[in-house]
């Protein structure tokens, strides 16, 4: 490859890349596509992980929950049976 064909090739991507940067080209179409694909990604995985600390969370409710009725269930017999 000479020279010159290095220089047409040169020019001729700058010139299909010119063309590109109007605002109906197939170039901002692309990028817009792929800015929507990255935003609804985004979107899922912060759901995905919203979801998973609501659920981490109720389980933590749960098991509190959980925890002091038992602590109250062994509690209430020993105060029952000191009481007159």
């Amino acid at each position: 490859m000479g020279v010159r064909d290095k220089l047409w090739n040169i020019g001729h991507y700058v010139r299909t890349r010119w063309k590109s940067t109007g605002p109906d080209s197939y170039h901002r179409y692309r990028a817009g596509r792929e800015r929507e694909r990255k935003q609804a990604e985004q979107r899922r995985e912060d759901a995905a992980r919203s979801s998973e600390r609501e659920h981490e969370r109720t389980e933590r409710e749960r098991e509190y929950e959980e925890r002091y009725t038992a602590e109250r269930a062994g509690e209430e017999p020993a105060n029952g049976s000191t009481s007159p």
